[in-house]
C-alpha cells in the first residue's frame, strides 16, 4: 500500500511530542505530507525528532502559562504565520492510592492535563486558519475510575468540562476531544513505583479494567492524523468526541499456526 499524502500542505503544531503518542503523531503527520512544529519539555529528544522529519522544535513546559503565550506564536511563525491543526498530547499519570496522593501531585496533574491544554488552545486560537482544527487527547476512562490514578482521572474529567465550555463559547471552533485507550510504547509507566504497579495491575485485572491487548502506537498515531485531516477537509462537520479502544483480536490457535 502506498503512503498516504492526505496531509500535504497542512501546517501542524504538536504539543507533547518528545515521546509516546505525540512523537508518533509527528512522524506520521510528516510522512503524510504535513509541515510540523513540535513542542515539549525534553528538548534534546524534540530536536532529534524535528531534524528527522524536517520540522522545527520548541522547548515548552505546559505548566507555564506565560511560556505557552510566548512559544505558541513562535511555533506558528515557523509554520508561516498560521496553523491548520494543533494537537495537544501532553499528559502525566501519577500512580498513587487516593489517600496517598498529596497536594503537589493533584496540582501537577491538573496543571498539565487540564490547564495546560486550556492555555495551549487559548494561545492557538488567534492563529488558526479558517478551517483550522484543534485536537486534544483526554482519557477513555473518564467516568470509569480505576484504583491508583485518581489525580489523572479527575484532571481528565476537568479537561472534558473545560472543552465543553470552549464549545459553548466558541461554536465555530473545530474542537476534537479524543479519549485515549491503552496504547503500547507510550512511556506512561516511566518512573512509576514497580511494587505499586504490580498491586494496581492485579486490581485492574480483578475488575476487568485491563484489556487483553493494547492498541499499537503507530495505529493510534495514524488515527489521530486521520481525524485531523478529515475534520480539516470537511469543515461543516466536527467529530467532537471520539473514543479509542484496543481491538481485541483473536490469537491464532496452535492448530492454525501448525505449532
Amino acid at each position: 500500500m502506498s503512503e498516504l499524502r492526505d496531509a500535504a500542505g497542512l501546517r501542524i503544531l504538536i504539543v507533547g511530542a518528545s515521546s509516546g503518542i505525540g512523537h508518533a503523531v509527528a512522524r506520521r503527520a510528516a510522512a503524510r505530507g504535513a509541515t510540523v512544529a513540535v513542542a515539549a519539555r525534553r528538548v534534546e529528544l524534540l530536536t532529534e525528532l524535528a531534524e528527522s522529519i524536517g520540522g522545527t522544535a520548541f522547548e515548552l513546559d505546559v505548566q507555564d502559562a506565560k511560556a505557552i503565550e510566548k512559544v505558541v506564536p513562535q511555533a506558528v511563525e515557523s509554520l508561516g504565520g498560521s496553523v491548520d491543526a494543533v494537537l495537544f498530547t501532553s499528559t502525566v499519570v501519577p500512580f498513587a492510592y487516593i489517600e496517598d496522593t498529596d497536594v503537589a501531585t493533584w496540582l501537577h496533574a491538573y496543571a498539565v492535563n487540564a490547564l495546560g491544554a486550556n492555555y495551549v488552545l487559548r494561545a492557538s486560537l488567534p492563529h488558526l486558519s479558517e478551517d483550522g482544527v484543534v485536537l486534544i487527547t483526554s482519557s477513555r476512562e473518564v467516568g470509569r475510575p480505576r484504583a491508583g490514578v485518581a489525580a489523572y482521572d479527575a484532571s481528565k474529567a476537568a479537561l472534558d468540562e473545560i472543552l465543553n465550555a470552549w464549545r459553548s463559547e466558541h461554536p465555530d471552533l473545530s474542537l476534537i476531544r479524543v479519549g485515549m485507550g491503552p496504547t503500547e510504547d507510550t512511556e506512561i509507566l516511566r518512573g512509576a513505583d514497580r511494587d505499586l504497579l504490580e498491586e494496581l495491575f492485579k486490581s485492574w485485572v480483578e475488575h476487568g479494567q485491563l484489556p487483553a491487548q493494547m492498541s499499537e502506537l503507530d495505529d493510534v498515531a495514524n488515527t489521530l492524523v486521520s481525524l485531523v485531516t478529515a475534520a480539516y477537509a470537511n469543515p461543516s462537520v466536527v467529530p467532537e468526541i471520539v473514543q479509542l479502544s484496543p481491538r481485541i483480536r483473536k490469537r491464532p490457535s496452535k492448530e492454525e499456526t501448525g505449532s
